[in-house]
């Protein structure tokens, strides 16, 4: 019997930790109230840094494949890495406010001034009354989201020019398990019905992207090592 290669073995437990998490978390909410699920998903809690911990990992493998693109002399897929990468080193750190309260940092006036929450990230903004975590990080993240695990890999499949781009930028593309664990997911997270459920729709995210990173689909090429 052929053995599972070590990547499939780490996304079998990272889908039921997970399951076990948003599972575990509506149990909270249903039997210890809101108020236990707030303490569940709250500032500086286990789902909070698990967060973090999965974007920041998901960026340390993403600049592990713009090397192995560099190396292959693909620049256009080193360019998406390496953006993929920045992107989720910045959501990181901006999740955890920079380790402002693990470090006990003071925000700066700006931040004291127009971050709702006083602490130093750009997500609980509010600039001219509207706050930037609903505009960008809640109604535009979920279109996007929509888009790559829905509608770009059925695109991708036809011959065109969506095709060609995911190809020639080396785009990584969501395998069906991974649509699969981000459908049933936030199918049981929104059972919650609770503003604050949208914190372990952010460790799903950061959970299925890091194993949407660490064996992606691809296309027109081999598999990546």
């Amino acid at each position: 019997m052929e053995r599972e290669k070590p990547t499939g073995l780490i996304e079998i437990g990272l889908a039921a930790a997970l399951l076990f998490s948003v599972l575990y978390g509506i149990g909270v909410r249903y039997l210890g109230g809101p108020d236990a699920f707030r303490y569940y998903v709250r500032e500086d809690g286990p789902a909070e840094y698990a967060t973090a911990f999965f974007l920041f990992a998901g960026s340390l493998v993403a600049i592990f494949r713009a090397f192995t693109c560099c190396r292959g002399k693909r620049h256009l897929p080193v360019l998406t890495w390496s953006v993929l990468s920045f992107l989720f080193f910045f959501a990181a750190g901006d999740e955890i406010s920079w380790g402002q309260r693990i470090f006990n940092i003071e925000s700066s006036e700006f931040f004291l001034k127009y971050n709702k929450q006083a602490e130093t990230n750009i997500h609980n903004l509010v600039v001219a009354g509207k706050s930037i975590n609903m505009i960008i990080f809640s109604r535009m993240v979920l279109i996007a989201l929509l888009f790559y695990f829905i509608i770009l890999p059925v695109l991708a499949k036809k011959p065109g020019l969506i095709r060609r781009l995911v190809e020639k930028f080396g785009l990584p593309l969501p395998s069906l398990r991974h649509i699969i664990i981000m459908g049933v997911s936030t199918a049981l997270i929104a059972v919650i019905r609770m503003a604050k459920g949208s914190e372990l729709n952010e460790l799903a995210f950061s959970v299925i992207f890091f194993l949407v990173f660490l064996n992606p689909r691809t296309v027109g090429r081999e598999q990546l090592s």
